[in-house]
């Protein structure tokens, strides 16, 4: 059975994905800066010492799964929603193309 615009209207899960939505978009925004800082503080790490902060970069690696995780829910890709109401995601153990391959 076809579900019209009405009922869809009328439907409390839409309504409730609408706000999870709309919460995960403003979550991505502020995820957005995080990146960024991130990156900034690694270029620092890493014009001072001349290696990246392993740290770091783990977590650069969930904050990417974690971005990834966002924009596949936001596009209806996934019924998952992300952290919090899921676990953090984990970083991949190594990143091709991070600076030790470069390095070599």
């Amino acid at each position: 059975m076809e579900k019209n615009w009405k009922d869809n209207l009328q439907s409390e899960s839409f309504w409730l994905r609408s706000l999870f939505m709309l919460l995960f978009f403003i979550v991505y925004r502020i995820v957005d800066l995080v990146v960024l800082l991130v990156a900034v503080c690694q270029w620092f790490y890493v014009l001072l010492t001349g290696d990246a902060n392993a740290s770091l970069s783990r977590f650069a690696g969930g904050l990417a799964n974690y971005v990834a995780q966002i924009i596949n829910y936001l596009s209806y890709n996934s019924e998952e929603k992300p952290f919090p109401f899921n676990d953090w995601p984990a970083a991949e153990t190594k990143v091709e193309g991070s600076i030790e391959d470069q390095s070599k």
